[in-house]
């Protein structure tokens, strides 16, 4: 709890701190996910007819150019409590602090820095607003690591890029074990409208655990909008015991006006996520394979304000033994703005 108030006066500090101290020498900026929500069905009779407003993130961060070589970034996030148990505070937390220096075409950082999982995924994506992308949705593995990472392209035109990054593997949290993660990102854009991408991770958990990741990514974009497919799978080991999680997903956005789009996505789990109802926001049964569909609409405001009106509603096959849960159906009036 200490940590916590620490982390919070520091915050405090900087946005105290005088403009022109920070006159050509920094930028603060950041972005915030609010939502009015309303859960109608849900297999689960205590989170039925839960509604009211939270903030899905929040996030404020402070870039600096330290050297004409070096740079930093340090970023904190803040949340309300997903699971429709919690009651509590928004407490901020790190979830970015790096150093990044140029090396040619090549980016190299130190620090807590991202894992490389998916944020291209989602910001081909462009909704993260409305809903996570669908291996970061399905808690497969951590968005940021203690580490090292490297990142730039291969060739002269800068259509084929990498970024590797060697870390704890225990994303913000400190190292509690002797093992590392290591992970791998290929992305391939031939043509401005074609977008591909190939991930894979390794990370050792200490005894005798572990856990690797692949997904890949095929998006396509033009005057219409834009549309993907995804695919993802999560191998856990520990001890003898193995298991597979594995999703597939498919989506659009299409452009209704110069300012609306109609957004549609389509995500199926092809077995049961052990961490389904661990899932903040929109927990899921955890011992049969889960279907989502997500739909709405952005109405872009400005170029810093959206609002997105948006259902998302979660079926599910039926198990291997026991009844079938009910379905989930949620609405939701989505804010989002940056700055």
């Amino acid at each position: 709890m200490k940590n916590k108030y620490i982390v919070l006066a520091l915050a405090i500090l900087l946005l105290l701190v005088s403009t022109t101290w920070l006159k050509g020498e920094g930028k603060f900026s950041g972005w915030m996910i609010g939502d009015y929500y309303y859960t109608l069905k849900h297999h689960d009779t205590a989170v039925k007819d839960n509604n009211g407003f939270w903030f899905r993130r929040i996030y404020f961060t402070y870039d600096n150019t330290l050297t004409d070589k070096i740079a930093m970034r340090f970023r904190l996030e803040a949340n309300s409590p997903g699971d429709f148990k919690t009651s509590s505070t928004l407490i901020p937390y790190v979830k970015d602090a790096y150093l990044s220096t140029k090396i040619g075409k090549h980016s190299l950082m130190l620090g807590l820095i991202g894992t490389n999982m998916y944020d291209n995924v989602e910001n081909f994506w462009g909704y993260r607003p409305m809903e996570k992308t669908p291996i970061d949705l399905f808690r497969f593995g951590n968005s940021r690591e203690m580490g090292l990472g490297l990142k730039g392209t291969l060739d002269k035109k800068g259509k084929l890029s990498y970024a590797v990054v060697l870390g704890n593997g225990d994303g913000t949290k400190s190292e509690t074990d002797c093992g590392k993660a290591v992970h791998g990102r290929l992305n391939f854009q031939p043509v401005p409208a074609l977008f591909l991408e190939l991930y894979a991770d390794y990370t050792n958990l200490g005894n005798d655990s572990s856990v690797n990741i692949f997904q890949a990514f095929a998006g396509i974009k033009g005057g219409w909008g834009r549309g993907g497919f995804n695919f993802g799978v999560s191998n856990a080991k520990q001890a003898d015991n193995r298991s597979d999680t594995k999703f597939v997903s498919v989506f659009g956005v299409f452009k209704l006006s110069k300012k609306v789009d109609f957004i549609s996505r389509f995500d199926r789990l092809l077995d049961p996520n052990p961490n389904g109802s661990r899932i903040a926001y929109i927990p899921m049964a955890d011992n049969v394979r889960a279907n989502v569909f997500l739909a709405g609409l952005g109405w872009s405001l400005s170029e810093n304000v959206k609002i997105i009106p948006n259902v998302k509603f979660i079926f599910y096959d039926a198990p291997a033994s026991g009844e079938k849960p009910a379905a989930d159906l949620y609405t939701y009036l989505t804010l989002y703005f940056k700055f």
